[in-house]
């Protein structure tokens, strides 16, 4: 039983080793290091509440924090550049965060000309001895680059392609290309329309035939009298 299982655990390392996966970047940094440890700190003496070794600080805490730092720093703006009378703007404020990079715990909070935050990507690949995921790639959002994750001796992590010797080849994939036969959406048009002009017969030949019977039923049924010519009852007004 033992050995079935290990079997399919090589079939599922070998499976996944062209996966990659594409995840929020966790960067490290000192500054972060240090705030990490705080908040587990305060955790355990005010909340009594212990993380595990390994285990990461909510990411809902990171992102209120990162909210009050940016509210702090506009309001330090607001306040020195328009007055304290400024600080109750709240729609003034609000314009003041977009389009902007914060530098926060050593790292590089961005939000759009929407106010959305833009994040930093990672891209995992399954490591040589199939065990976890590791990143290979980081994307910068303010800088608008990828870069490769640097191993600790300070040499870039490769990417590992398998069953090639190089990185495939780009590709472009046109938006109006029609004549794809690689497309299944392309490949079911005809039967698409096949079934849709059938339909629209079917319902062509019910609505005639509607209408046919309505009239006969009618002529049989109407009362009789009903269809005496108005001239005949000229001479009695």
């Amino acid at each position: 039983m033992i050995d079935g299982l290990n079997d399919h655990e090589e079939e599922a390392k070998l499976a996944y080793r062209s996966l990659f996966v594409v995840s929020l970047a966790n960067v490290k940094t000192p500054e972060h290091d240090r705030f990490s440890q705080d908040v587990k700190s305060l955790a355990a003496r005010q909340y009594n509440y212990t993380y595990s070794e390994n285990e990461n600080i909510n990411p809902f805490a990171m992102s209120e924090y990162y909210a009050m730092k940016i509210l702090g720093v506009v309001l330090n703006e607001t306040v020195t550049i328009d007055g304290v009378a400024a600080a109750s703007d709240g729609a003034g404020l609000s314009k003041r965060m977009w389009n902007r990079t914060y530098n926060i715990l050593g790292r590089q909070i961005v939000l759009d000309e929407n106010g959305d935050r833009v994040a930093d990507w990672v891209v995992n690949q399954l490591d040589p001895g199939g065990n976890a995921f590791r990143p290979v790639l980081q994307w910068s959002s303010s800088m608008k680059i990828f870069t490769a994750v640097t191993e600790e001796d300070g040499t870039p992590r490769q990417i590992v392609w398998y069953n090639r010797t190089s990185l495939p080849a780009d590709r472009t994939f046109p938006a109006d290309n029609h004549d794809s036969t690689d497309s299944g959406t392309q490949r079911g048009t005809p039967a698409v329309a096949i079934g849709c002009s059938f339909m629209a017969v079917i319902l062509l030949v019910a609505i005639v035939l509607a209408v046919f019977y309505r009239k006969i039923i009618w002529n049989k049924l109407r009362p009789a009298g009903f269809g005496i010519p108005p001239v005949l009852f000229r001479n009695e007004i």
